[in-house]
């Protein structure tokens, strides 16, 4: 993962998280839309970015076709 990855969107244990900090080679991983963090210390070897995949299937959810 890049160093200036610090709000991008990740894969992680199969859910989609937005990275909220980056440090040490360690990140910290919240809620994609709010401010709520779930997991701290991951290291950055077990994420993936998935900004792509997480919007593809984001724009075929029933909450985007709301909008």
């Amino acid at each position: 993962m890049k160093k200036d990855m610090k709000s991008a969107v990740v894969k992680f244990r199969g859910g989609f998280y937005r990275v909220t900090s980056h440090r040490g080679g360690k990140v910290n991983l919240g809620a994609v839309f709010g401010g709520r963090i779930y997991e701290k210390g991951i290291p950055e070897a077990e994420v993936t970015e998935a900004s792509e995949e997480f919007y593809a299937h984001w724009s075929q959810s029933e909450s985007y076709m709301c909008m």
